[in-house]
């Protein structure tokens, strides 16, 4: 695992865990369905980045490589910008 590998999971995490929070927030604050599906989705991207960032930890073999992580990351920040409008 290189050093790009370990900064894109690390990104990862931090990012889905900061849209999983404003989501949170945004569901507390406006009560609406369409926020709770998004809530649900930002969910499922901070477990997987927090089992990359385990798996990376704990010097498991790799189970996705950089660049399914940096599709990943692609998507999670696609799906902010989606919101942005």
């Amino acid at each position: 695992m290189g050093p790009l590998d370990a900064f894109l999971r690390v990104a990862f995490l931090g990012f889905a865990a900061i849209l999983a929070v404003i989501s949170v927030r945004s569901y507390q604050r406006h009560r609406e369905r369409r926020l709770l599906l998004l809530v649900a989705a930002f969910g499922l991207f901070l477990v997987e980045g927090v089992w990359l960032v385990v798996e990376m930890a704990l010097y498991w073999t790799s189970s996705v490589g950089p660049e399914w992580v940096g599709l990943n990351l692609a998507v999670l920040v696609s799906l902010y910008l989606a919101l942005l409008r």
